[in-house]
């Protein structure tokens, strides 16, 4: 029989379910079908699985089922952790890394259980919350680090949002499955930590239902990538006009090889607040971050000097710091995402 408690945990987990299988509908309906929406509904459909399966009253209801639920419970960090790097990096890529964890969490949990409570599942068990944890730090680099470089306005605000939710949120459901895997919780945390699932829900759909075109809009740059300035030139505003007259003066006076630029940088030589300067590059060029809008120019620049005979013997280095690169490193990935080649590589083709 339930008790009261039982009751408003199961009420607070079915309600937070919802909210969340309602999220991975609304994501993944619409004309839009970006990537990173479809992530965003598989994460959010597996915090609603978690939510269920970690109910004490309700995880004797799935029978058979609990398999599956269990599985989508253990791999709901890495979900998150896919669509956190897929929102805030314009340049996501699958790679071998980001796959592992999912197959790897799976058979740690299965470990742990089938092993006799002792050094090897104790081991088994902490392996487990130490990827967890490895994911959510990862999650936190990437939310913070180069936030000034994001030019969407509601992504910009969206990762801090997320990097509390890390700080707060994550660390303390790590701290809460240690703890429970050692000792016996009250009945009174099983109910704190429904609610607090539920406020959280209440919070993310929140955000994500008003900001979700801003935030899941594919990339679409015009001026810098082929189609011409007087292209571009033409959706932007008359009150802009003068604006963007004096940022395309300074680009092709050579500014973006200008080591360290940043947008504050940009928009004092422009002589515009900051603010109004990303939503011209944003809104008007259709950069989602200000690295691209640099590179769109820069590995133009690059090609030519990489190409031309007369820098044969000009070292690689040499020209990514003429470009304004602090390092060989940026200046290798950026040109292999633009051109699938590394600039050795697209030099001794081109030189052939």
């Amino acid at each position: 029989m339930f008790d009261q408690g039982d009751i408003l945990e199961t009420a607070l987990r079915g309600a937070a379910a919802g909210i969340s299988f309602l999220l991975a509908l609304v994501l993944i309906s619409g004309e839009v079908r970006a990537r990173v929406k479809r992530l965003g509904a598989l994460f959010t459909f597996s915090v609603g699985v978690y939510v269920l399966t970690t109910g004490v009253a309700l995880e004797p209801m799935f029978g058979p089922l609990l398999v599956v639920g269990t599985f989508f419970a253990i791999v709901a960090t890495v979900f998150f952790w896919w669509f956190a790097a897929a929102l805030f990096d314009d340049n996501f890529r699958w790679r071998w890394w980001r796959i592992a964890p999912l197959f790897l969490l799976p058979v740690l949990h299965v470990g742990t259980e089938i092993t006799p409570d002792g050094l090897v599942s104790s081991t088994l068990l902490y392996i487990h919350l130490g990827i967890n944890a490895v994911l959510f730090a990862d999650v936190f680099r990437i939310a913070v680090v180069n936030a000034g470089d994001d030019l969407v306005d509601p992504r910009r605000r969206f990762r801090f949002v997320i990097a509390v939710i890390i700080a707060v949120f994550g660390l303390g459901i790590a701290a809460a499955d240690i703890i429970s895997s050692l000792y016996s919780i009250p009945r009174l945390l099983h109910i704190f930590h429904a609610a607090t699932i539920f406020t959280m829900n209440m919070v993310f759909g929140a955000w994500i239902l008003t900001s979700r075109e801003a935030l899941f809009a594919e990339a679409k740059p015009s001026a810098l990538l082929g189609v011409g300035a007087a292209s571009a030139a033409s959706a932007i505003s008359a009150a802009d006009r003068p604006a963007y007259d004096r940022l395309e003066m300074l680009m092709a006076e050579g500014i973006y090889r200008q080591e360290g630029l940043t947008v504050a940088g940009l928009a004092e030589k422009v002589g515009i607040p900051e603010h109004q300067l990303r939503k011209l590059i944003n809104g008007g060029l259709g950069f989602r971050n200000f690295s691209a809008f640099l590179n769109a120019r820069r590995i133009d620049d690059a090609k030519l000097l990489l190409g031309d005979p007369a820098n044969a013997r000009k070292q690689v280095l040499q020209i990514a710091l003429d470009l304004g690169y602090g390092s060989i490193a940026p200046f290798n990935r950026a040109f292999k995402d633009a051109t699938g080649k590394t600039p050795t590589e697209f030099r001794k083709d081109m030189l052939a």
